[in-house]
């Protein structure tokens, strides 16, 4: 079966890109899926809504998070990150 992004309420940007807005706060995730790896970008901003983000990423892709990027660290983009322990995390300074 097939899953599209919009039923789980994620934005197709292209063809393996897209967003998600986060509830609550003011804040977007990003998914790329490559031929090599899955790129989530933010992780939430709770433990509770990056097993969300992971468990979505997993549906849509039939394969787990390999890479997460940070893109500033404020709690609501990087408090989710636990949720991807065996994924590379890149993160920015500051």
């Amino acid at each position: 079966m097939t899953v599209t992004w919009e039923e789980t309420g994620w934005e197709q940007m292209a063809p393996g890109v897209g967003r998600c807005r986060l509830p609550v706060w003011d804040c977007t995730a990003g998914l790329v899926v490559g031929s090599e790896g899955v790129l989530l970008v933010d992780a939430g901003s709770a433990p509770a809504e990056g097993a969300r983000l992971r468990t979505e990423a997993r549906t849509l892709t039939g394969r787990r998070v390999t890479h997460l990027a940070l893109t500033h660290p404020h709690f609501d983009h990087i408090l989710g990150a636990p949720a991807f322990p065996d994924a590379e995390v890149f993160g920015a300074v500051g």
